[in-house]
């Protein structure tokens, strides 16, 4: 390998690691920087209005300017940002993508010193880069599963609330506060935005940006049209209730039917690499004919284009939207 590109790529790698590092501390033991946070969360519970508002926000608060015109002029970035705002972490899009560089140079970095060949290294390389944000999209699924799951029960609660005498907003609140993560946080965010002076349909309305799901798209949109035209709220939300149950029981029942197809897809899918891995084991030169030669990356490439396209049909099959 040549000894400049070399040179260059430790480098790099030492300097992502010094930010990384920088970033662990600031994050983890800098008080100023946890009081500072605490304030900046406070902030971005507001409602953004508009694009120039969301600027004029982002440098209220100190955002880098880098990740602010990224948020202007790239929907990936903006779609980055949602991601982080749906698993509620601490992280922002710029420090995300900055962990994925540096895991994505430090394992290219290993291989290079290792002599690995170029194909696993790139594979290996990307899969740990995506690392995080694989992370970050199973952590906002695992969140939107449980808000689902408690969505009747708390309309439940407001419902038995209205009729108590209290006001939906209230009746929000209360949810807020009885209820746990994450169904409390987003209702009792809804509530606090409500108190700041913010309207009612823009904040029940962020939350149904902030949780995309088809059961609470249902239950905004009732609300905003109840807000506006008046009618039965109990009513109204004790027939959305039922219908959230019996939606979540038909996905159940669709789910158990299309779990042979699931299962097949994780078999068939784990099969190449496990096969791979023992002939790994007992003849190691055998298998690194695959990467060692040029008729054995062409094989990879095909067979890897093959499986993905047999991932993507299968996925498509077992997939039975409710």
């Amino acid at each position: 390998m040549n000894p400049t590109l070399l040179s260059i790529l430790v480098f790099l790698w030492v300097v992502l690691l010094m930010l990384v590092a920088y970033g662990v501390w600031a994050h983890f033991f800098d008080r100023r920087g946890h009081a500072r946070h605490r304030r900046i969360e406070s902030i971005r519970s507001e409602v953004q209005a508009g694009v120039a508002k969301e600027t004029g926000r982002k440098r209220a608060l100190g955002e880098h300017e880098l990740e602010i015109l990224l948020h202007e002029r790239s929907a990936a970035f903006r779609n980055l940002e949602a991601l982080i705002q749906r698993a509620r972490s601490r992280l922002t899009a710029g420090k995300l993508l900055l962990l994925m560089l540096a895991l994505f140079l430090s394992v290219l970095l290993l291989g290079l010193m290792r002599g690995s060949g170029p194909l696993p290294l790139l594979a290996a390389s990307t899969a740990t880069g995506a690392l995080p944000l694989l992370w970050l999209r199973r952590r906002a699924e695992r969140r939107l599963a449980l808000f689902s799951a408690k969505l009747p029960e708390a309309l439940d609660y407001v419902t038995r609330a209205l009729h108590a005498g209290h006001s939906l907003t209230s009746a929000i609140g209360m949810v807020g506060r009885e209820f746990p993560n994450p169904i409390g946080e987003e209702f009792k965010t809804v509530f606090d935005e409500i108190g700041f002076g913010i309207p009612f349909r823009e904040a029940i309305t962020e939350l149904g940006l902030r949780i995309p799901s088809s059961d609470v798209r249902f239950f905004v949109i009732s609300l905003v049209i109840q807000h506006e035209t008046g009618g039965n709220l109990t009513e109204l939300l004790e027939g959305l209730s039922g219908t959230i149950r019996e939606r979540i029981k038909l996905r159940g029942k669709v789910r158990t039917l299309s779990s042979e197809g699931r299962a097949s897809g994780w078999v068939l899918g784990s099969m190449p690499f496990a096969l791979a891995a023992i002939l790994m084991l007992i003849n190691p030169g055998y298998v690194s004919l695959l990467w060692t030669t040029e008729q054995g990356r062409t094989l990879l490439l095909i067979g890897g284009g093959l499986m993905s396209v047999g991932f993507f049909l299968l996925n498509r099959i077992v997939q039975i939207k409710v």
